[in-house]
């Protein structure tokens, strides 16, 4: 008994920090790990847990490593720099998903002479191709995702998630996904649900989903949402002293926001609504001094917009007359329009990031300059904004000239179903 007893004791002093738990849902497992140290404090990536852990779960595997420039660890070194020196596993492909240049080794080793000896095959994917198919894996065993995301469904890694838990679904692969914090807080949510692509129809998701990343791949494995006949095999390793109310800025990490020139939360919260003008003939001024945050083209009147925008938006944001020149400041801009002409319109200022409502600000404003210019606004690509509202209705309200503050009630309203289902996969607290 008193043997019996010692072990008990010994069972009970070893520190939680050194277990790795697991909790299963029914088509998908949680595992839990803990840092080194015990920390109760400091928040940490589900990168450094894995590296903590002695990358136990993909130990003699051949790895596909999905990432984007954001894939850092809490001292900013990116995941392919962490993983040069292992030989305990393979890496065979590595899938980069971020169109932003940039450099590892945190950094010095750039993205394509990860592996000198061409062993592991190279993917760049682009928001307009974002479907990973299994050739990509280069006879991958398991997929390894790690990807900072922006928060919205406008978003290339967020297209990559549905896609790769369908190709994980259809080939039985398993799918390791490393979550990390949402930079727009995982509490907010807003704007209209559509079906994203890979899901099957029904399946509706807010525009602005609240939630991380691993929570809403939990919640569409679970849901059975896959366009296939399967589950994934999803295996989400969550984040440590996570606190879903907080904005990315707060969380005390490297700032790895995946987005060319977006160094603040207020300049993410505003191309969170400047993205919609990509399928219009509105520029958002891309290379420009005020990227993302401006509305615009040669044939608006700032001046023209600036009252009717006080009084439509005022609750969210204020709005300043201004002038803009496409790609003055920047010589890497991709299928920007009005590139070097001079834009006039309007820059949206931020004073309470708490208040601030991405889709009605963004869907106000490009349906109000598309109202008072009909002789010059164009959608330049009409299924494809259709598809960011799951139907044409956004479309036909600004074609009819209605009131489109009326929309922002009908968005709420609809929330509350998405609101009661998504509760049943938060990992995380808010306190």
């Amino acid at each position: 008994m008193c043997k019996v007893g010692n072990r008990l004791l010994f069972l009970l002093l070893i520190p939680l920090f050194l277990l790795a738990e697991s909790d299963d849902f029914q088509h998908s497992k949680i595992i839990y790990y803990y840092p080194s140290e015990k920390d109760s404090v400091n928040l940490y990536p589900a990168l450094d847990l894995l590296l903590a852990n002695d990358c136990k779960i993909i130990k003699n595997k051949r790895v596909a490593v999905v990432y984007n420039s954001g894939s850092l660890d809490r001292k900013g070194v990116h995941i392919l720099d962490r993983f040069s020196d292992r030989d305990d596993f393979q890496v065979v492909a590595i899938i980069q998903t971020s169109q932003k240049e940039f450099n590892t080794e945190s950094s010095g080793m750039s993205y394509s002479p990860f592996d000198s000896a061409n062993i592991a095959k190279n993917i760049l994917i682009t928001p307009n191709h974002p479907v990973i198919k299994q050739a990509d894996l280069n006879g991958a065993n398991l997929i390894l995702v790690d990807l900072q995301y922006l928060g919205i469904r406008y978003d290339v890694n967020y297209d990559v998630v549905n896609s790769l838990l369908k190709l994980s679904a259809e080939r039985r692969i398993p799918l390791v996904l490393l979550d990390r914090p949402n930079p727009l807080t995982a509490k907010i949510m807003e704007g209209p649900l559509a079906t994203s692509s890979g899901l099957l129809d029904g399946a509706q998701i807010p525009w602005r989903y609240g939630m991380t990343i691993g929570e809403l791949a939990l919640l569409i494995n679970e849901e059975g949402w896959i366009d296939s006949g399967n589950a994934a095999r999803l295996y989400l390793i969550p984040m440590v002293n996570y606190n879903r109310r907080d904005w990315y800025d707060r969380l005390g990490l490297p700032w790895g926001i995946p987005l060319e020139n977006i160094y603040t939360i207020e300049t993410l919260l505003t191309y969170c609504s400047t993205c919609f003008y990509y399928y219009s003939n509105i520029s958002n001024g891309p290379g420009s001094l005020f990227q993302y945050e401006v509305g615009g083209a040669p044939w608006i009147s700032g001046s023209v917009l600036i009252d009717r925008l006080n009084d439509m938006l005022g609750d969210y944001a204020e709005f300043s007359q201004v002038t803009f020149i496409p790609g003055s400041r920047s010589r890497i801009v991709t299928s920007s329009i009005y590139t070097g002409e001079e834009c006039s319109g309007i820059k949206i200022n931020i004073p309470d990031r708490k208040k601030y409502h991405t889709s009605t600000v963004g869907t106000c404003l490009l349906g109000l300059i598309a109202q008072l210019y009909p002789g010059h606004f164009r959608w330049r690509e009409p299924d494809r904004i259709d598809q960011l509202f799951g139907a044409e209705y956004y479309r036909a309200l600004v074609d009819a000239k209605a009131d489109l503050r009326q929309l922002h009630p009908v968005w709420l309203s609809n929330l509350t179903s998405f609101q009661k289902l998504h509760t049943r996969y938060l990992l995380y607290s808010d306190s």
